[in-house]
C-alpha cells in the first residue's frame, strides 16, 4: 500500500520517514528530496578500479561544494549528496525516483531502494544525457519518494541496520560506492592453498590505508586472525612461481561456492 499525503505527514511529525522533513515536500502520494550543498565528482582513473581496491573507490570521488552552483556537462555523472536525513521503520520501504521535469532536460537520475530500518543521508547519482550544460544548485528538488506499507513488520534481523554490510545505515551521504563490502564474509583461497574467511574490511589509523582482517579456516597455533593491506590481498601474482601450488593469478581469490563452514586441513601458510 502507498502512503498517501496525511500518512506521510503524521509520521514526519513524529521524525519518522524523514527527521528533517520539509512539509512543502509533501505531496499526494510522495515527498520530494532536495540537494544538500555538495556533490562527490568522479575522477578518470588511468586503470581499471577493482570492487576490492577500497582506497581507489574511496579516492576516485572529489568533493564539491556546490553553493556557488555547479555547471554539469553533456554526458557528465555526478553523486548529489541529498539534504532529507532518513528513519525508514520496520514496516515501510520506499522508492526514490526521478523527477518528471527534470527528465524532460535529459537528466537522468538512478532509482535509490529504501530498506526498512535504514536511517541516514544518501547521495544519488545524476547523469546527464542531454546536449545542454545545466547548473546545479543546493535546494533543487531532485527527485521523489515513494512510501510502501510492507504486508508484515520485518523481524529485526532482517532490518537493514542490523545487516554485516549495512554499509551506509547512519552516513551523511558524502561517501562514494562502498562495493567492497560485499566481499565481508566470503571465504577465499591462498595461492598456496589454505582457505581463509574476511571478518571485516577497516581503515589503518596511521597509515590511512584500507586493511583486509581475516582468519584462518585451518589449525594453526601462531594465530587465527590475520590483517593485510587491501592493495597487497588482491594482488596479482606469477600464476608459475613455485610455491603457487593452485596456479591462481592472485594473491587471494573468491571461492564462492564455499561458506564459513568448510574448513581445510593443511600445513602452515
Amino acid at each position: 500500500m502507498v502512503l498517501g499525503y496525511n500518512t506521510i505527514k503524521k509520521l514526519m511529525s513524529k521524525n519518522i520517514l524523514v527527521e528533517n522533513a520539509n512539509y512543502q515536500n509533501i505531496h499526494s502520494s510522495s515527498y520530494d528530496v532536495t540537494i544538500d550543498k555538495y556533490i562527490l565528482k568522479f575522477k578518470k582513473n588511468k586503470k581499471p578500479i577493482s570492487f576490492i581496491d577500497a582506497q581507489e573507490l574511496n579516492d576516485m570521488y572529489e568533493e564539491v561544494n556546490i553553493t556557488e552552483g555547479y555547471t554539469i556537462e553533456p554526458g557528465e555523472t555526478i553523486l548529489v549528496v541529498l539534504e532529507d536525513a532518513f528513519n525508514i521503520p520496520n514496516n515501510i520501504c520506499g522508492s526514490i525516483r526521478g523527477r518528471t521535469s527534470l527528465n524532460r532536460l535529459g537528466l537522468t537520475i538512478a532509482t535509490q531502494h529504501l530498506n526498512p530500518g535504514f536511517k541516514g543521508k544518501l547521495n544519488l547519482t545524476v547523469t546527464n544525457n542531454s546536449i545542454n550544460s545545466y547548473v546545479i544548485t543546493p535546494k533543487i528538488q531532485i527527485a521523489q519518494v515513494i512510501f510502501e506499507k510492507l504486508d508484515k513488520k520485518v523481524k529485526e534481523k532482517h532490518l537493514y541496520s542490523n545487516q554485516t554490510k549495512a554499509s551506509y545505515q547512519n552516513k551523511d551521504g558524502r561517501q562514494g560506492s562502498m562495493i567492497y563490502s560485499d566481499y565481508i564474509g566470503k571465504v577465499v583461497r591462498h595461492f598456496k592453498g589454505n582457505y581463509y574467511y574476511i571478518e571485516d574490511i577497516c581503515m589503518d589509523s596511521e597509515t590511512k590505508e584500507y586493511t583486509i582482517i581475516y582468519k584462518n579456516l585451518y589449525d594453526r597455533e601462531d594465530s587465527n586472525i590475520w590483517a593485510r593491506p587491501a592493495k597487497m590481498f588482491f594482488e596479482e601474482i606469477d600464476a608459475n612461481r613455485k610455491d603457487n601450488i593452485t596456479k591462481q593469478s592472485h594473491r587471494f581469490e573468491l571461492v564462492n561456492d564455499l561458506s564459513i563452514d568448510y574448513t581445510k586441513q593443511n600445513k602452515n601458510e
